[in-house]
């Protein structure tokens, strides 16, 4: 029973590594104007990667050249609770057209053996979108897109 935790733990390991390997960690703690008259954490760039903690919530900007599908990838670390869902909501340059995704069921089910959520986002115009996703789940993460 033991010896299966520990190959948990390693694979859950090796994914963290394999999911940031390519990336630069972003710190995140800045405050920059963004669209809608909100605040953004930080411009995250496809080549970083940001690490947090659940339950809570971050708002970052993501920039694009072209319309185009944003894929958003999370792996959970150290599980504690998976709380109700994860919801993450991108808006418009222009602040129309919000596209959302909302975790449906048990967060770390849907993360499977590997801890690693991935969803698409259209992004219908290019330009700055302003990115906000929380939840209330108990855990660390880390976050990128592509």
């Amino acid at each position: 029973m033991r010896r299966g935790g520990l190959a948990l733990i390693v694979a859950a390991s090796l994914t963290s590594c394999d999911f940031t390997s390519s990336a630069t960690l972003n710190a995140c703690r800045q405050t920059i104007p963004a669209a809608c008259g909100k605040t953004a954490n930080c411009v995250l760039g496809g080549d970083e990667y940001l690490q947090g903690f659940f339950p809570g919530s971050q708002t970052i900007v993501v920039r694009t050249d072209t319309p185009r599908s944003v894929t958003f990838s999370f792996v959970f670390q150290d599980r504690r609770a998976a709380g109700t869902g994860l919801t993450l909501t991108s808006t418009e340059p222009d602040c129309s057209e919000p596209s959302s995704y909302a975790s449906q069921g048990d967060l770390f089910e849907l993360a499977g053996a590997s801890g690693v959520l991935e969803f698409p986002i259209q992004m219908t115009n290019a330009g700055d979108h302003l990115v906000t996703f929380h939840s209330d789940a108990y855990c660390s993460y880390e976050m990128r897109y592509h």
